[in-house]
Protein backbone atom coordinates (compact mmCIF):
# COMPACT_ATOMS: atom_id res chain seq x y z
CA UNK A 1 0.00 0.00 0.00
CA UNK A 2 1.33 3.59 -0.90
CA UNK A 3 2.22 5.74 1.97
CA UNK A 4 1.21 9.26 0.99
CA UNK A 5 -2.21 9.87 1.92
CA UNK A 6 -5.19 8.79 -0.46
CA UNK A 7 -6.45 12.21 -2.26
CA UNK A 8 -8.89 11.53 -4.81
CA UNK A 9 -9.77 14.95 -5.31
CA UNK A 10 -6.26 16.64 -5.36
CA UNK A 11 -5.91 18.61 -8.44
CA UNK A 12 -9.80 20.29 -7.03
CA UNK A 13 -8.76 20.30 -2.99
CA UNK A 14 -7.33 24.12 -3.82
CA UNK A 15 -11.18 24.96 -5.66
CA UNK A 16 -12.56 23.73 -2.43
CA UNK A 17 -11.82 26.71 -0.08
CA UNK A 18 -11.64 30.06 -0.12
CA UNK A 19 -9.27 32.95 1.97
CA UNK A 20 -12.14 35.58 3.15
CA UNK A 21 -11.45 38.65 5.26
CA UNK A 22 -12.27 37.99 9.28
CA UNK A 23 -12.07 39.68 12.46
CA UNK A 24 -10.60 37.49 15.33
CA UNK A 25 -11.30 39.21 18.80
CA UNK A 26 -9.75 37.90 21.74
CA UNK A 27 -11.00 39.26 25.47
CA UNK A 28 -7.12 39.99 26.31
CA UNK A 29 -5.72 41.23 23.04
CA UNK A 30 -8.86 42.78 21.48
CA UNK A 31 -9.53 42.79 17.68
CA UNK A 32 -7.07 41.48 14.73
CA UNK A 33 -7.95 41.08 11.14
CA UNK A 34 -6.30 38.49 9.19
CA UNK A 35 -7.78 36.09 6.17
CA UNK A 36 -9.50 32.73 7.45
CA UNK A 37 -9.72 29.93 4.67
CA UNK A 38 -13.55 28.70 4.36
CA UNK A 39 -14.51 25.98 2.87
CA UNK A 40 -16.89 26.50 -0.61
CA UNK A 41 -20.09 25.36 -1.45
CA UNK A 42 -21.68 25.19 -5.04
CA UNK A 43 -25.26 24.26 -6.67
CA UNK A 44 -24.90 21.36 -8.55
CA UNK A 45 -28.37 20.64 -10.14
CA UNK A 46 -29.00 17.06 -11.46
CA UNK A 47 -31.22 16.78 -14.77
CA UNK A 48 -32.51 13.42 -15.23
CA UNK A 49 -33.85 12.63 -18.51
CA UNK A 50 -34.70 15.86 -19.55
CA UNK A 51 -36.41 16.49 -16.21
CA UNK A 52 -34.56 19.01 -13.39
CA UNK A 53 -34.82 16.57 -10.50
CA UNK A 54 -32.85 18.27 -7.57
CA UNK A 55 -30.70 21.32 -6.77
CA UNK A 56 -28.29 20.31 -4.16
CA UNK A 57 -25.21 22.59 -2.24
CA UNK A 58 -22.24 20.49 -2.22
CA UNK A 59 -18.69 21.19 -2.01
CA UNK A 60 -16.76 21.32 -5.62
CA UNK A 61 -15.51 18.44 -7.03
CA UNK A 62 -16.82 15.13 -8.38
CA UNK A 63 -20.56 15.76 -9.64
CA UNK A 64 -20.48 12.88 -11.38
CA UNK A 65 -20.11 11.02 -8.41
CA UNK A 66 -22.57 12.71 -6.15
CA UNK A 67 -25.11 12.55 -9.09
CA UNK A 68 -24.88 9.12 -9.41
CA UNK A 69 -24.59 8.34 -5.65
CA UNK A 70 -27.59 10.49 -4.63
CA UNK A 71 -29.43 8.88 -7.67
CA UNK A 72 -28.91 5.22 -6.36
CA UNK A 73 -28.80 6.07 -3.05
CA UNK A 74 -32.68 7.66 -3.07
CA UNK A 75 -33.70 4.29 -4.86
CA UNK A 76 -34.20 5.65 -8.41
CA UNK A 77 -31.75 3.71 -10.01
CA UNK A 78 -31.54 0.25 -8.82
CA UNK A 79 -28.18 -0.12 -11.13
CA UNK A 80 -25.42 0.84 -13.14
CA UNK A 81 -26.57 -0.22 -16.35
CA UNK A 82 -29.78 1.81 -16.31
CA UNK A 83 -27.67 4.85 -17.03
CA UNK A 84 -27.33 6.25 -20.55
CA UNK A 85 -25.12 8.93 -20.55
CA UNK A 86 -23.59 11.15 -17.85
CA UNK A 87 -22.43 14.80 -18.71
CA UNK A 88 -21.44 17.51 -16.69
CA UNK A 89 -22.76 21.20 -17.76
CA UNK A 90 -22.56 24.57 -16.07
CA UNK A 91 -25.32 23.91 -13.80
CA UNK A 92 -24.71 20.72 -12.70
CA UNK A 93 -25.18 16.95 -14.33
CA UNK A 94 -27.37 15.82 -17.16
CA UNK A 95 -28.35 11.78 -16.81
CA UNK A 96 -29.95 9.81 -19.36
CA UNK A 97 -31.36 6.35 -17.38
CA UNK A 98 -33.71 3.90 -18.51
CA UNK A 99 -36.23 1.87 -17.06
CA UNK A 100 -36.95 4.87 -14.60
CA UNK A 101 -41.08 5.90 -13.36
CA UNK A 102 -40.51 9.26 -11.19
CA UNK A 103 -43.89 9.35 -10.93
CA UNK A 104 -43.58 6.28 -8.62
CA UNK A 105 -40.18 6.98 -6.81
CA UNK A 106 -40.59 10.52 -5.94
CA UNK A 107 -44.33 11.89 -5.82
CA UNK A 108 -46.53 8.85 -4.46
CA UNK A 109 -44.25 8.79 -1.02
CA UNK A 110 -42.91 12.55 0.08
CA UNK A 111 -40.91 12.96 3.34
CA UNK A 112 -38.88 16.18 4.09
CA UNK A 113 -35.52 15.06 5.47
CA UNK A 114 -33.68 15.80 8.26
CA UNK A 115 -31.80 18.88 7.03
CA UNK A 116 -28.21 17.61 7.42
CA UNK A 117 -26.46 18.52 4.25
CA UNK A 118 -29.98 18.20 2.36
CA UNK A 119 -31.94 21.23 3.80
CA UNK A 120 -34.92 22.62 1.77
CA UNK A 121 -34.76 26.52 1.40
CA UNK A 122 -34.70 28.88 -1.54
CA UNK A 123 -31.73 30.70 -2.71
CA UNK A 124 -33.50 33.33 -4.81
CA UNK A 125 -36.61 34.98 -4.83
CA UNK A 126 -37.27 34.72 -1.02
CA UNK A 127 -33.63 35.84 -0.14
CA UNK A 128 -34.52 38.73 -2.42
CA UNK A 129 -37.62 39.45 -0.07
CA UNK A 130 -35.43 39.11 2.98
CA UNK A 131 -32.90 41.79 1.89
CA UNK A 132 -35.75 44.46 1.45
CA UNK A 133 -37.14 43.00 4.21
CA UNK A 134 -33.66 43.65 6.95
CA UNK A 135 -33.14 46.82 8.52
CA UNK A 136 -29.66 48.93 7.99
CA UNK A 137 -26.59 47.60 9.94
CA UNK A 138 -27.18 50.76 12.35
CA UNK A 139 -30.52 49.50 13.47
CA UNK A 140 -29.15 46.23 14.54
CA UNK A 141 -28.06 45.99 18.38
CA UNK A 142 -24.98 45.01 20.06
CA UNK A 143 -24.70 41.48 21.66
CA UNK A 144 -21.94 41.71 24.19
CA UNK A 145 -18.98 39.16 23.20
CA UNK A 146 -19.70 38.19 27.14
CA UNK A 147 -23.23 36.78 26.79
CA UNK A 148 -22.17 34.97 23.10
CA UNK A 149 -19.21 33.18 25.25
CA UNK A 150 -21.67 32.13 28.31
CA UNK A 151 -24.35 31.56 25.36
CA UNK A 152 -22.17 28.88 23.17
CA UNK A 153 -21.12 27.35 26.31
CA UNK A 154 -24.19 26.39 27.58
CA UNK A 155 -25.69 25.19 23.93
CA UNK A 156 -22.31 23.31 23.67
CA UNK A 157 -22.83 21.81 27.07
CA UNK A 158 -25.41 19.70 25.08
CA UNK A 159 -29.03 18.69 25.69
CA UNK A 160 -30.86 16.39 27.77
CA UNK A 161 -31.12 13.97 24.72
CA UNK A 162 -28.09 14.62 23.37
CA UNK A 163 -26.07 13.37 26.72
CA UNK A 164 -28.70 10.28 25.96
CA UNK A 165 -27.95 9.45 22.58
CA UNK A 166 -25.10 11.80 21.58
CA UNK A 167 -26.46 12.24 18.40
CA UNK A 168 -28.61 15.46 17.77
CA UNK A 169 -27.77 18.93 16.88
CA UNK A 170 -29.23 21.90 19.20
CA UNK A 171 -30.14 25.45 18.19
CA UNK A 172 -31.32 28.28 20.58
CA UNK A 173 -32.01 31.49 21.13
CA UNK A 174 -31.20 34.23 23.23
CA UNK A 175 -31.57 37.92 24.17
CA UNK A 176 -29.27 40.68 23.88
CA UNK A 177 -29.59 40.53 27.55
CA UNK A 178 -28.58 37.22 28.04
CA UNK A 179 -31.55 35.09 28.69
CA UNK A 180 -32.20 31.77 26.91
CA UNK A 181 -36.12 32.06 25.21
CA UNK A 182 -35.76 28.57 23.61
CA UNK A 183 -33.91 25.50 23.12
CA UNK A 184 -34.36 22.17 20.67
CA UNK A 185 -32.67 19.08 19.87
CA UNK A 186 -33.09 17.24 16.42
CA UNK A 187 -31.65 14.91 14.27
CA UNK A 188 -30.93 17.64 11.88
CA UNK A 189 -29.92 20.95 12.20
CA UNK A 190 -32.52 22.86 10.17
CA UNK A 191 -34.93 21.38 11.79
CA UNK A 192 -33.85 22.43 15.38
CA UNK A 193 -33.82 25.72 13.94
CA UNK A 194 -37.00 25.49 13.02
CA UNK A 195 -38.25 24.20 16.30
CA UNK A 196 -36.89 27.46 18.02
CA UNK A 197 -38.08 30.14 15.97
CA UNK A 198 -41.54 28.25 15.84
CA UNK A 199 -41.21 28.32 19.56
CA UNK A 200 -40.69 32.00 20.07
CA UNK A 201 -42.96 32.95 17.46
CA UNK A 202 -45.88 30.68 18.80
CA UNK A 203 -44.97 32.43 22.71
CA UNK A 204 -45.53 36.16 21.02
CA UNK A 205 -41.59 36.43 21.70
CA UNK A 206 -39.99 39.19 19.31
CA UNK A 207 -36.52 38.04 17.14
CA UNK A 208 -35.13 41.27 16.26
CA UNK A 209 -33.10 41.39 19.77
CA UNK A 210 -32.30 38.30 19.71
CA UNK A 211 -29.36 35.84 18.22
CA UNK A 212 -29.36 32.57 17.52
CA UNK A 213 -26.69 29.37 18.61
CA UNK A 214 -26.38 26.50 16.10
CA UNK A 215 -24.07 23.55 16.59
CA UNK A 216 -22.57 22.20 13.37
CA UNK A 217 -21.27 24.72 10.32
CA UNK A 218 -23.30 27.49 8.87
CA UNK A 219 -23.85 27.01 5.44
CA UNK A 220 -25.71 29.51 2.63
CA UNK A 221 -28.96 27.24 3.54
CA UNK A 222 -28.88 28.02 7.17
CA UNK A 223 -28.01 31.82 6.39
CA UNK A 224 -30.95 32.06 3.67
CA UNK A 225 -33.38 30.33 6.58
CA UNK A 226 -32.04 32.78 9.29
CA UNK A 227 -32.14 35.42 6.88
CA UNK A 228 -35.63 35.22 6.52
CA UNK A 229 -36.99 36.07 10.07
CA UNK A 230 -35.64 39.38 11.70
CA UNK A 231 -32.96 37.78 13.70
CA UNK A 232 -29.57 39.31 13.53
CA UNK A 233 -26.84 37.04 14.10
CA UNK A 234 -26.02 33.87 14.12
CA UNK A 235 -23.34 32.22 16.42
CA UNK A 236 -21.76 28.70 15.73
CA UNK A 237 -18.69 26.87 17.49
CA UNK A 238 -17.76 25.66 13.78
CA UNK A 239 -17.04 28.08 10.43
CA UNK A 240 -18.72 29.05 7.89
CA UNK A 241 -18.86 28.16 4.41
CA UNK A 242 -17.64 30.37 1.75
CA UNK A 243 -21.28 31.23 0.36
CA UNK A 244 -22.75 31.79 3.96
CA UNK A 245 -20.49 34.35 4.05
CA UNK A 246 -21.00 36.33 0.44
CA UNK A 247 -24.90 35.13 1.60
CA UNK A 248 -24.64 36.64 5.05
CA UNK A 249 -23.02 40.07 3.79
CA UNK A 250 -25.74 40.54 1.03
CA UNK A 251 -28.76 39.95 3.44
CA UNK A 252 -26.86 41.95 6.33
CA UNK A 253 -26.79 38.64 9.05
CA UNK A 254 -23.74 38.94 11.26
CA UNK A 255 -22.05 35.44 11.31
CA UNK A 256 -19.77 34.63 14.44
CA UNK A 257 -17.79 31.34 14.33
CA UNK A 258 -14.87 29.59 16.33
CA UNK A 259 -16.38 30.43 19.64
CA UNK A 260 -14.27 29.43 22.78
CA UNK A 261 -13.37 30.56 25.91
CA UNK A 262 -12.74 34.04 25.49
CA UNK A 263 -12.37 34.18 21.90
CA UNK A 264 -14.44 34.17 18.58
CA UNK A 265 -14.11 34.94 14.91
CA UNK A 266 -16.77 37.33 12.86
CA UNK A 267 -16.90 36.61 9.54
CA UNK A 268 -19.66 39.90 9.01
CA UNK A 269 -20.63 42.66 11.05
CA UNK A 270 -17.96 42.68 13.65
CA UNK A 271 -19.45 46.15 14.93
CA UNK A 272 -22.15 43.87 16.22
CA UNK A 273 -20.34 42.67 18.87
CA UNK A 274 -19.95 44.57 21.98
CA UNK A 275 -16.04 44.02 23.24
CA UNK A 276 -15.95 43.11 27.20
CA UNK A 277 -16.41 45.96 29.57
CA UNK A 278 -12.30 45.11 30.31
CA UNK A 279 -11.19 46.79 27.07
CA UNK A 280 -12.93 49.79 27.69
CA UNK A 281 -15.36 51.92 26.29
CA UNK A 282 -13.43 53.19 23.74
CA UNK A 283 -11.76 49.93 22.56
CA UNK A 284 -12.18 50.05 18.60
CA UNK A 285 -14.17 47.39 16.97
CA UNK A 286 -13.89 46.74 12.91
CA UNK A 287 -16.24 47.92 10.09
CA UNK A 288 -17.98 45.19 7.98
CA UNK A 289 -15.93 44.08 4.90
CA UNK A 290 -17.40 44.78 1.49
CA UNK A 291 -20.22 42.74 -0.16
CA UNK A 292 -34.11 27.27 27.01
CA UNK A 293 -31.18 25.58 29.25
CA UNK A 294 -30.01 24.82 32.11
CA UNK A 295 -26.41 26.72 33.08
CA UNK A 296 -25.71 24.30 36.21
CA UNK A 297 -26.25 21.05 33.39
CA UNK A 298 -24.41 22.52 30.32
CA UNK A 299 -20.59 22.21 29.99
CA UNK A 300 -18.14 24.32 29.06
CA UNK A 301 -17.06 24.42 25.57
CA UNK A 302 -14.05 22.47 24.70
CA UNK A 303 -11.48 24.85 23.26
CA UNK A 304 -9.26 21.83 22.01
CA UNK A 305 -12.15 20.28 20.29
CA UNK A 306 -12.77 21.31 16.80
CA UNK A 307 -16.11 19.24 17.21
CA UNK A 308 -18.77 21.27 16.09
CA UNK A 309 -21.59 20.68 18.83
CA UNK A 310 -23.04 18.30 20.19
CA UNK A 311 -23.78 16.21 16.92
CA UNK A 312 -20.86 16.21 14.13
CA UNK A 313 -21.96 17.57 11.22
CA UNK A 314 -23.56 15.69 8.91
Amino acid sequence: MPEEPLTPQSEEAAAGASLLPAFFFDEGEGWREAPEPLPEEEPVTLNLNGRELVTMLASPGMRRELAVGFLYGEGILDKLEQLKSLEEDEAGVRIEAEDVDLGARLFERRILGSGCGKGVTFLSGLDAFAESGRPPVAELPRFPAATIFAAAAQVYGGGPLYRRTRGTHAAALYTVGGEALAFAEDIGRHNAVDKVVGSALLAGQALRETFLVVTGRISSEMVSKTAKTPIPLIVSKSVPTAMAVRHAERLRLGVVGRVRRGSLVAFTLPELIQPAPSEGADAEVPAAHVGALDPASAGAADADDDRPGPARDA
